[in-house]
C-alpha cells in the first residue's frame, strides 16, 4: 500500500479493531474489539446529541452566545465536524477547580446564560467526560492496513485502471505498449502514462466539461446568446460578425466562432490556468480576460495579436478599459448567468461562489424552514437569529460584489455598500473602504487563500472522474442506516482532505490531483470480500459502477469502434444531439436541464439496447473492407470464416479463429481478459453459431434477403472516409457471417458494463 493513506486507514481501524500499540483513555477501555478515534467518538457521543441538539442554538455566529468562546459552525458547513472539535478541544483546556469548563457550563456548575442543560448524572455528561479524557490522553488507533475495512475491497489492478482513466479522461484506449508499460512498472509507470494523457487537448475537453457541470455557462452556445448580453454602448461591435457576408469564408468562420468564444471565456480561463501549470486560484485572482481572434474583435481590443486570426484556440490575455479583473468573478458570462436584482442584491451571486469556490451550499447552513408569519424583527437578515445564520455569511460576500450591476457592468461605488446590510467583506474582515472600488478583486484574494477553495476543485476534480460528489454527513440519526453512512462519510471526508493537502502541497497544481484520486479505492474499487452486512452498509456507495453520461459514452464508442453513434456523416450524434438522446439520456443543455441523470431508467436501458443494435450494424461491415492490420474489431478472422461448411461439418481452424476474436472483443469492448476456454466465450460463441445458423436458414427459405440493410453495408473506407473500389464494398452477407458478428458486437455492447463506469 503506498505512502499517504494513513488518515483513511486511521478511520477504518475505527471499524475493523485496535492494535497493541493503541493508547487508551478510561473513556474508551472497553473497546476492546473496535478502536473508535477521537474524532468519530466526538461524532458519534457528542456532536449530534449535545453540540448539535443543545449548545448550536445560541452558540452559532449569530446566536445569543455569539461573543462567547465557544461559536461552533452548523452540520451544513464543510468540514463543520473537525472544526467544531478543534473549537471544543481548545474550550475543554480551560478549568476551575480540576474540572474543565467544558462540564461545568452546561451543567450550570459556574454561571452559563442558558442555564442547565445537562444533567451531572446523565448519559450527555459521561459522554463529555469521556471527551475531555481523550482531549488529554488522545486515542490513536492502529493505522496497519491489514486491520482496516478498506483492505477488504477489491481493487482494479493498474493496467484495468489505466484503461478506465483513459476512457474517461481522453477517450482512448491503452496502447497494448502502455499497458506492458504500466504491468511491468508498477506506479511509477502508470503514473508516468497518466501524465502523458494529461497533455493533449481531449483531456481539456473532459476538464471543461468537469467544471461547465458545475459553472453551467455553457447555456450561452449558440446563435447570439452570448454576444447579447454585452452592453451595445461598452461593446459597439458585439455583432461585428452580422455585418460580414455569411458566404465568404471569413463571414461564416465569424458566425460560428465570435458568439461561443464569448460564452466559453470562463472555462478558457480555467484550461488556461490548467494547460499552463499555474495555480489553480488564478481562476479567480486573474487581472485579466482571455479573448481570442473573435472575442476580441467583440470587445473591440484592435491591439491584441495573434498567430492565426482564424484559430479561436488561440486565447490571449487582455484587459478591458476601466474593468477591474478578477478571474472569474468578473467574468460578463458568470454574472450573467448568476445575476441579481433590486431586491436580492447579489445575493445569489454571493451562494454561487460559496457552492461553486468554497465548497459550501449556505441553504443548507439552516435546514430548518423559517416561518415568515413569525418573522416581526426590523431588517431581520440583520437581527433575527433564524435568516442571520446564513445572511452573516452570504452578505459580506454580496456586498463585494457591490460595482456589478444585474447585466454585470461595472460602475465603481465609491461611496459604499448598502447601509442596511453587513459591510462587503469576507469571514470577519472588512473591505477597506480605499480597496472598494475594486472590492471583487479583494475578495477573489481572500477566497483563494480559504483551505475551502482547495477543498472545492478537489470536489469537482472528484465528481469527475467518480462520477458523483462527495457525500455529506448525514443529520439525523434516526434514520435507518445513520451509523453505516456516517462511516463512508468519515472515510471519504479522510481522502478528501488528504488529497487537498498534497493539492495545496503541490501549489495548487490541479493536474496533482488526478493521480491521487485515480489510483484511490473511490475510483478503482470493483468489489469486496468477507463482509458482514454492516461493512456492506458503509461501503455501498463505494465503487466504479457508474453510469456513463453521454458524452462520455460517446467518447467510448469513439475509442472501442472508431465512431460515434451516427448513422450517417451529415447526421446528427445520436447521443449528443438534443433532438435526440442527449436529454433522455441524462445530458443537460446548462440552461433548463441542468442537473444529469445518474440512476437509468426504462427508457434510457431502451436507448441502450437501440445503440448496440444500431452501433452493430454501422460498424461490422466496414472493419473487414480493412487490411486485417489496420482492423479494431476483427483483426483474427476474415469475413469469409464460417465455423461449419456446407455439409454441416465444423472447420476447426475457422472456430479457433472465431473464438480468439471473440475474446479479443470481450477485451476491447468490455475489458474483459478471458484466458482460452473460459465459459465466457464459449457462450459467446455459441450466440454467434446460433446467429449463423438461423441466418444461414432463413436466406435459404427466402425469409431474409442477402442484401445487408443500407446502414449495415460499407461503401466508404471508415478511415478516410473515401468511397471504396467495387471489389472491396460489402453489401450483401453471402457467408451469413456479416449478421452473426453484428449480434456478437450488439451482445457485448447492450451490456451493463459497457454502459457504466468501470
Amino acid at each position: 500500500m503506498r505512502k499517504g493513506w494513513g488518515a483513511l486507514w486511521v478511520l477504518a481501524a475505527g471499524v475493523a479493531g485496535c492494535g497493541d500499540e493503541g493508547t487508551k483513555s478510561d473513556a474508551a477501555s472497553s473497546a476492546e474489539t473496535a478502536c473508535v478515534s477521537d474524532l468519530t467518538y466526538f461524532q458519534q457521543e457528542v456532536s449530534g446529541p449535545i453540540t448539535e441538539n443543545k449548545c448550536f442554538a445560541c452558540h452559532n455566529a449569530q446566536g445569543s452566545a455569539r461573543n462567547s468562546k465557544l461559536v461552533l459552525l452548523p452540520p451544513g458547513q464543510t468540514d463543520y465536524l473537525r472544526l467544531n472539535y478543534e473549537k471544543l478541544k481548545d474550550i475543554g483546556s480551560y478549568e476551575k477547580d480540576g474540572v474543565s469548563i467544558l462540564l461545568l457550563k452546561p451543567t450550570a456548575g459556574v454561571s452559563h446564560g442558558g442555564g442547565e442543560q445537562i444533567d451531572p448524572d446523565g448519559d450527555e455528561y459521561a459522554a463529555l467526560e469521556g471527551l475531555i479524557a481523550r482531549f488529554k490522553q488522545p486515542v490513536t488507533c492502529n493505522a496497519d492496513p491489514a486491520g482496516g475495512l478498506l483492505t477488504k475491497v477489491r481493487l482494479l489492478d493498474l493496467p484495468a485502471t489505466l484503461r478506465r482513466a483513459g476512457l474517461q479522461l481522453v477517450g482512448t484506449l491503452p496502447t497494448s505498449d502502455e499497458l506492458e508499460k504500466v504491468s511491468a512498472g508498477g506506479e511509477a509507470a502508470f503514473d508516468a502514462v497518466l501524465s502523458t494523457y494529461m497533455e493533449g487537448d481531449a483531456f481539456y475537453s473532459t476538464l471543461l466539461t468537469w467544471f461547465n457541470d458545475q459553472l453551467l455557462t455553457n447555456k450561452y452556445l449558440g446563435g447570439d446568446n452570448a454576444t447579447n448580453l454585452l452592453d451595445e454602448n461598452l461593446y459597439p461591435r458585439r455583432h461585428y460578425y452580422h455585418d460580414i457576408d455569411g458566404e465568404s469564408e471569413a463571414g461564416r468562420l465569424a458566425r460560428r466562432w465570435a458568439n461561443d468564444s464569448v460564452a466559453r471565456e470562463p472555462l478558457a480561463l480555467i484550461e488556461h490556468v490548467v494547460r499552463e501549470g499555474r495555480s489553480f486560484q488564478e481562476i479567480l485572482t486573474a487581472d485579466y480576460i482571455l479573448v481570442n481572434p473573435y472575442s476580441a474583435q467583440v470587445y473591440g481590443l484592435t491591439d491584441v495579436k495573434f498567430d492565426d486570426d482564424t484559430d479561436p484556440t488561440e486565447w490571449r490575455e487582455a484587459k478591458l478599459p476601466n474593468y477591474p479583473h478578477a478571474g472569474i468573478l468578473t467574468s460578463p458570462m458568470f454574472l450573467n448567468r448568476y445575476p441579481t436584482t433590486d431586491t436580492n442584491v447579489n445575493r445569489h451571486r454571493s451562494r454561487m461562489v460559496q457552492k461553486l469556490f468554497l465548497a459550501t451550499d449556505v441553504l443548507k447552513l439552516a435546514e430548518r424552514p423559517v416561518d415568515p408569519t413569525q418573522i416581526k424583527d426590523h431588517n431581520p437578515t440583520m437581527n433575527n437569529p433564524a435568516c442571520a445564520v446564513c445572511h452573516a455569511k452570504v452578505d459580506p460576500i454580496a456586498g463585494a460584489f457591490m460595482n456589478w450591476d444585474p447585466q454585470g457592468r461595472y460602475s465603481s461605488r465609491e461611496e459604499g455598500w448598502i447601509e442596511s446590510m453587513r459591510p462587503p467583506g469576507y469571514g470577519e474582515e472588512s473591505v477597506p473602504p480605499d480597496q472598494w472600488p475594486t472590492a471583487t478583486k479583494w475578495l477573489a484574494e481572500k477566497i483563494v487563500k480559504d483551505r475551502l477553495f482547495a477543498v472545492s476543485a478537489v470536489s469537482a476534480v472528484y465528481q469527475g472522474l467518480v462520477g458523483r460528489a462527495p457525500l455529506e454527513n448525514p443529520t439525523d440519526d434516526t434514520a435507518p442506516g445513520y451509523k453505516a453512512q456516517l462511516d463512508f462519510v468519515n472515510l471519504e471526508q479522510a481522502f478528501i482532505s488528504e488529497t487537498t493537502d498534497a493539492f495545496v502541497a503541490s501549489g495548487y497544481k490541479l493536474k496533482s490531483i488526478v493521480p491521487l484520486i485515480v489510483r484511490s479505492p473511490f475510483f478503482r474499487a470493483y468489489g469486496a470480500q468477507d463482509l458482514t452486512d454492516d461493512e456492506k452498509a458503509v461501503l455501498a456507495p463505494l465503487g466504479t459502477m457508474k453510469l456513463l453520461t453521454p458524452e462520455q459514452l460517446d467518447a467510448k464508442l469513439h475509442a472501442v469502434f472508431g465512431r460515434g453513434w451516427q448513422r450517417a456523416e451529415n447526421e446528427a450524434n445520436q447521443l449528443l444531439a438534443r433532438d435526440q438522446y442527449l436529454f433522455f439520456y441524462g445530458g443537460i443543455d446548462s440552461d433548463q436541464v441542468t442537473r444529469r441523470i445518474t440512476e437509468p431508467n426504462g427508457i434510457m436501458a431502451n436507448i441502450g439496447l437501440r445503440l448496440a443494435n444500431e452501433m452493430a450494424c454501422l460498424v461490422s461491415a466496414p472493419d473487414f473492407t480493412l487490411p486485417i492490420a489496420d482492423r479494431t474489431l476483427f483483426p483474427h478472422v476474415e469475413y469469409g470464416y464460417a465455423p461449419e461448411d456446407a455439409n454441416g461439418f465444423e472447420v476447426p481452424e475457422s472456430i479457433e479463429a472465431i473464438k480468439k476474436n471473440i475474446r479479443y472483443l470481450h477485451f476491447r469492448i468490455l475489458g474483459e481478459v478471458l484466458s482460452p476456454g473460459d465459459p465466457e466465450i464459449e457462450r459467446t460463441y455459441q450466440l454467434f453459431l446460433e446467429t449463423w445458423r438461423e441466418v444461414q436458414a432463413a436466406q435459404r427459405n427466402n425469409q431474409l434477403s442477402l442484401d445487408l440493410p443500407g446502414l449495415c453495408q460499407a461503401h466508404k473506407d471508415p478511415i478516410t472516409g473515401m468511397d471504396l473500389p467495387g471489389e472491396r464494398v460489402i453489401n450483401r452477407d453471402t457467408r451469413f457471417t456479416i449478421r452473426a458478428w453484428m449480434a456478437v458486437i450488439a451482445y457485448l455492447t447492450a451490456d451493463w458494463r459497457f454502459l457504466y463506469q468501470q
